[in-house]
């Protein structure tokens, strides 16, 4: 029998790997919750409006190739001492395994009421955030819009709700907050104070070293600030999408596994990560989370 290759995750780390491995004789097992490939990078466009929703998504029919197996379904948990994967009540076993699930919003267990907060972590959630700010600037005589998290994308989605709101005759104020004390730490500083500078510009108050304390759906409270009616947007950081892995795995905080040099896990010879789901050390320091290390991540995964 041909050795059984699992994949989790489908984005740009997983088939990437897949169309690598598709030619090599392998049986390839390809599982993601999602029925369609979709640009991240480009939500905070279509949570303004600026971008319509086929530019940003494909079926994965028409992407991958004839030969590889997928099933539309959330893994639950991994198993790495006995190779196999939960997903959708089904256990399936592996020779191999990629995890590249990617990320999914972090709420780091927040009791704010989930129904009110906005993240942005899937094609879903950026059509919501359009509808909803929509109806938002059409009921709210005065709009604040204010984010947590000063991420790329916490950066970004404010800045495209900051101009839909302009452009449809609404000013809207615009906070956005973080506990860090530094703006896009991966930066120099030359870079981050030109996207500090914009930001200011705009009129957006930066409140850098400051997390919100409370949200009752309506009102929120930041360092020690009230904020009323607000609409909130959360961007505040990101976790794992796999909730349970058990093995003997080291993880950073926000889920990602260490990985060695050949993006395998340590223990684990024949389970490899990549993108979001792997910490990748250069310098002694994690890399970020991008779409080209996820590319490179997934191609080389898959190589080795």
């Amino acid at each position: 029998m041909s050795p059984k290759v699992v994949i989790i995750g489908a984005g740009f780390s997983g088939r990437h790997a897949c169309n690598l491995l598709v030619s090599k004789g392998l049986e390839i097992l390809l599982v993601d919750p999602s029925p369609v490939a979709t640009m991240l990078p480009a939500l905070p466009d279509l949570a303004g409006g600026w971008i319509e929703e086929r530019l940003v998504q494909r079926p994965f029919s028409e992407l991958l190739p004839t030969s590889v197996t997928y099933l539309q379904l959330a893994v639950s948990a991994i198993d790495l001492d006995t190779a196999s994967v939960r997903a959708g009540g089904r256990t399936l076993s592996y020779d191999f395994l990629l995890i590249a699930c990617g990320s999914v919003p972090n709420f780091y267990n927040s009791p704010f009421p989930r129904d009110r907060m906005h993240p942005l972590g899937s094609l879903q959630d950026a059509l919501r955030i359009r509808q909803d700010f929509e109806e938002y600037l059409r009921q709210t005589p005065q709009p604040r819009l204010v984010v947590a998290g000063t991420g790329y994308t916490g950066l970004e989605l404010a800045m495209s709700l900051y101009f839909r709101a302009k452009a449809a005759g609404k000013p809207c104020e615009v906070t956005i907050v973080d506990p860090t004390p530094v703006l896009l730490p991966s930066l120099p500083d030359n870079r981050r104070q030109e996207v500090l500078d914009f930001l200011n510009k705009q009129g957006a108050e930066v409140r850098l070293g400051v997390a919100i304390e409370a949200f009752d759906g309506r009102n929120a409270v930041a360092g020690g600030r009230t904020y009323e009616n607000i609409f909130l947007c959360w961007a505040a950081g990101s976790t794992l999408a796999v909730p349970e892995i058990k093995g003997r795995v080291e993880q950073l905080r926000d889920g990602r596994l260490k990985v060695a040099s050949d993006l395998s896990l340590p223990n684990y010879p024949n389970v490899f990560a990549a993108g979001d789901a792997a910490a990748v050390v250069q310098d002694g320091q994690p890399l970020r989370k991008a779409v080209n290390f996820a590319i490179y991540g997934g191609q080389w995964a898959g190589r080795n």
